[in-house]
């Protein structure tokens, strides 16, 4: 069941996003197998289910969308750590991210995620429960198939674990201040904090480090490399050369933008994220911003209508 709200949408914290326009916003629930299994039984049985689980989903489309003719070029836009989609909040998660887009006739997607708590950072399920919410605008709407991806911080994550699951599916991606390691990297003597490193809990809940271990369903607590397989994004797609250095062989073009002052992920891995891409020859844009912190500046979202408009 579809609800469609006519508002401007609210942070987390409540109250309406400044600046923010009103507009039409289409909610939905997908129904997705949670179900993974990494047991490696060799049983002769079938060691499949189903267990399903349901995801809420919220679309924007641009005021120039119609339902004949032209499809309208479909964004899926995905939040980061600290954002939801939850209808009765008025929440909208990463479609936020791209309203400039949307101004410009793109539509806009993204999804809670697969946990209750929405944090699920790139993991099989929500990337699964992604490719629903997916299938069901497409079917739905007048939208293109092949879409394009943007992401911030942790919404990056997710951004490149989708493009890296469905690379048929997406033509381009740009992110915003992305989180690409799971676990920390050394960079030039320099270490990288990844999301496996922050253990500090923040206002009684879990903290990121409890729910990777959660979420990527780690036995004994402990970090377990075969079940991030595919869900890592700084490993996905990529060798160690000669000299020893990464090399990752993105599915698409990549453009990413980051602040110099960000103190919530690394520009110093970020930089590396990009070295790495361009070690395999592969095609990718860094726009640095001198002085800019973990935010989204009104250049980077002006831009990301520029990148997004050579691909459609």
């Amino acid at each position: 069941m579809e609800i469609r709200k006519t508002m401007i949408p609210h942070t987390t914290k409540g109250g309406p996003i400044a600046n923010a326009k009103e507009r039409e916003y289409i909610y939905f629930t997908v129904s997705f197998n949670r179900f993974r299994d990494t047991s490696g039984s060799i049983a002769h049985e079938v060691t499949d289910r189903e267990e399903m689980a349901e995801c809420e989903c919220v679309l924007c489309l641009p005021d120039s969308y119609s339902e004949q003719g032209e499809e309208t070029p479909l964004i899926l836009s995905f939040h980061g750590a600290g954002s939801r989609v939850c209808e009765k909040e008025n929440l909208i998660g990463g479609v936020h991210y791209v309203t400039e887009c949307i101004e410009r006739g793109y539509a806009a997607l993204d999804v809670c995620g697969a946990e209750p708590h929405g944090l699920t950072m790139g993991c099989p399920e929500h990337i699964l429960a992604i490719y629903k919410a997916y299938r069901y605008a497409i079917r739905h709407f007048n939208l293109s198939e092949r879409v394009l991806v943007a992401g911030a911080s942790m919404g990056g994550h997710v951004a490149m674990n989708f493009a890296n699951t469905f690379p048929g599916i997406v033509t381009a991606i740009g992110m915003f201040y992305p989180r690409l390691n799971m676990d920390g990297v050394t960079v030039d003597g320099h270490y990288c904090i990844g999301t496996w490193d922050k253990t500090a809990h923040a206002e009684g809940k879990p903290s990121t480090h409890d729910r990777i271990v959660e979420i990527y369903r780690f036995p004994a607590n402990e970090w377990y490399e075969p079940n991030t397989i595919g869900f890592n994004p700084y490993r996905v797609r990529s060798f160690i050369n000669t000299d020893g250095e990464r090399v990752v062989i993105p599915p698409c073009p990549i453009k990413i933008w980051q602040g110099t002052a960000d103190t919530t992920v690394d520009p110093v891995m970020v930089q590396e994220f990009v070295n790495s891409v361009r070690r395999a020859g592969c095609y990718i844009e860094h726009h640095v911003l001198e002085g800019v912190a973990h935010k989204i500046s009104p250049v980077m979202r002006e831009e990301l209508v520029m990148w997004f408009n050579r691909f459609i």
